[in-house]
């Protein structure tokens, strides 16, 4: 079966990675679900893509980290979308844990770049295990010092390895690195027949990202994908 994660939630629809977008996803039929987490000022994590916040409002000035979790909650991260959607929140990510149907998978990606959120990892492995079946649950990240301190907090969480740049054996890499990893998450134009036959020789799944059509989802599952990680929801 393949799998389609919907990429920050239903985000070509609603405004990124905010609760709208991921119940969205789930009433376009989304089986998997793919979010973003940083750590703010008082160290809870929240959902949120980018480092810095003007994208999403220009009078937002600061990094995610430089705010507390009750300052961002006065930030307005809807309207830039669609005025409909005026109001929306950075929400945590306890709070989207608690909401999504244990039966979904959600990738859970650690954004430890430009800065590293020190102490992030044992905080997104306690949400977890606490509001979500495990068994349903990936962490994935370009840091993949991030994924040995997952695994260490709790070896029975699933990793994925995402990777932009061509590596050579990269499911060999993977494999060595003695985690429970499960999947490789590579940048769609570096997935090639051979990097998915040598991930999957590892036992491991190949779900590319982010697809933008269907013609892109069709070659990436041709190749041999598993999956993908999409912004469209006609693909889920």
């Amino acid at each position: 079966m393949v799998l389609v994660f919907a990429h920050r939630g239903a985000e070509s629809i609603a405004p990124e990675n905010t609760e709208a977008a991921f119940k969205t996803a789930l009433e376009h039929g989304a089986r998997a679900i793919e979010l973003d987490v940083q750590l703010t000022k008082d160290d809870v994590p929240v959902v949120v893509h980018d480092y810095k916040l003007k994208r999403y409002n220009k009078d937002a000035k600061l990094a995610v980290n430089q705010y507390t979790f009750d300052e961002l909650q006065k930030i307005d991260v809807g309207s830039y979308f669609d005025k409909q959607f005026a109001g929306a929140k950075i929400p945590s990510l306890e709070n989207i844990l608690q909401f999504i149907p244990e039966d979904i998978i959600i990738n859970i990606e650690i954004k430890n770049s430009p800065v590293a959120h020190k102490g992030i990892e044992p905080k997104v492995a306690a949400l977890a295990a606490q509001h979500h079946n495990l068994d349903n649950i990936i962490v994935s990240s370009f840091d993949h010092t991030a994924l040995l301190k997952i695994s260490k907090c709790n070896p029975d969480i699933k990793l994925g390895f995402l990777m932009h740049y061509p590596m050579i054996n990269a499911g060999r890499y993977v494999s060595m690195t003695g985690l429970n990893a499960v999947s490789v998450h590579p940048f769609k134009k570096i997935t090639d027949a051979a990097f998915i036959e040598e991930c999957h020789k590892y036992g491991l799944k190949v779900y590319p990202y982010t697809v933008k059509n269907q013609k892109e989802k069709d070659r990436l599952i041709k190749l041999g994908a598993d999956g993908v990680f999409t912004s469209l929801e006609t693909l889920y």
